[in-house]
């Protein structure tokens, strides 16, 4: 899983010229991933390690990446 999350995050900087800052994933992604690395207790300790903001969807089937602008990572979107 994190090595799916970091070549989407390569594809995507690759493709815009710009690394996303938001990883969008759902509750169930999110415990897998921390399934397999013991290092993550929260969302913080994830986001620290991937270098983006967390936002959980219930609606996300797939994990994606993008880029979010303040206002909008304020507002929660």
């Amino acid at each position: 899983m994190l090595s799916f999350l970091y070549r989407i995050a390569r594809s995507y900087q690759q493709e815009h010229g710009y690394r996303p800052n938001a990883v969008v994933m759902s509750k169930t992604h999110f415990r897998l991933l921390q399934a397999s690395l013991p290092e993550i207790s929260d969302y913080a300790d994830l986001s620290r390690l991937l270098g983006m903001d967390v936002v959980l969807s219930e609606d996300c089937i797939h994990p994606h990446v993008s880029w979010m602008s303040m206002a909008r990572r304020a507002a929660g979107e």
